[in-house]
């Protein structure tokens, strides 16, 4: 057993990481080409580790719906076992917009966390502008076709019209926009609590070193995002893991 000195600062990480790992960018590989159809709705729930140590600080439930033109989905963050007594930590992040021929576009992105004000970016497409609301401050930032969110970016990896890695695209958070390189790493076998799985491993990093994302999408599940390991600009890190996948279930909250 980890000193309690120890759980508390484990604990604080899934703030600090979660808050200064909000940017990147998507794009596409040859990944899309053999994709089978993207399910309609379906859920994720991921075991959540701090970097390579194994121990597990919280868990993230990940849901989405998506018709021929809308896409709605959310991600819900929440330590558990004894870091939810010493941490009671609630993160939510939710993403809408349109689905097209190159994808997803966003429209709205949302942040939910307890004991903060509501934080939102709107995607003004016509005006080629973001508008991201901290609730204290006010900010924009320019954008063109194919720019995500922080949310949408790893569905987008796997859509047949997005563009194909290597390729440099903004990704808007609840804190800022910011352009990264999206890199096709290659076929990599991953053991997770879902069990091994073969996936095709892409990178999502900026030349600055502040943005540093890596998601793994499942050969044999749609090209599902089943893993997602994101580092700070502090070098601390959280990895999911996906533990529970299920196709078909509404998604709680969707729109429909």
């Amino acid at each position: 057993m980890c000193p309690g000195a120890r759980w508390l600062v484990l604990c604080g990480l899934v703030l600090s990481v979660l808050a200064g790992a909000a940017q990147a960018n998507p794009a596409m590989s040859e990944a899309s080409e053999d994709a089978a159809p993207w399910p309609t709705q379906g859920r994720i729930i991921y075991r959540i580790y701090h970097g390579d140590s194994g121990i597990q600080i919280g868990r993230a439930t990940h849901t989405w719906w998506h018709d021929d033109g809308r896409y709605w989905m959310e991600s819900l963050v929440e330590t558990t076992g004894l870091a939810a007594l010493l941490k009671d930590f609630r993160y939510q992040q939710r993403s809408e917009g349109a689905v097209t021929a190159q994808g997803l576009r966003p429209e709205r992105f949302s942040v939910d966390q307890r004991g903060k004000p509501h934080q939102e970016a709107r995607f003004d497409w016509v005006g080629a502008q973001v508008r991201i609301n901290r609730g204290d401050s006010k900010r924009q930032a320019p954008i063109v076709a194919g720019d995500q969110d922080i949310l949408s970016i790893a569905h987008q990896l796997a859509q047949p019209g997005a563009p194909k890695a290597p390729v440099a695209l903004t990704v808007v958070s609840n804190k800022s926009a910011a352009v990264a390189k999206v890199r096709d790493l290659g076929d990599a076998t991953v053991r997770l609590p879902l069990g091994q799985m073969p996936t095709r491993h892409f990178s999502v990093h900026s030349d600055d070193g502040k943005v540093k994302i890596d998601i793994w999408l499942a050969a044999g599940q749609h090209w599902l995002p089943v893993r997602i390991r994101i580092e700070n600009r502090k070098g601390e890190i959280l990895d999911q893991q996906a533990e529970h996948l299920v196709l078909g279930e509404p998604a709680q909250g969707n729109p429909s």
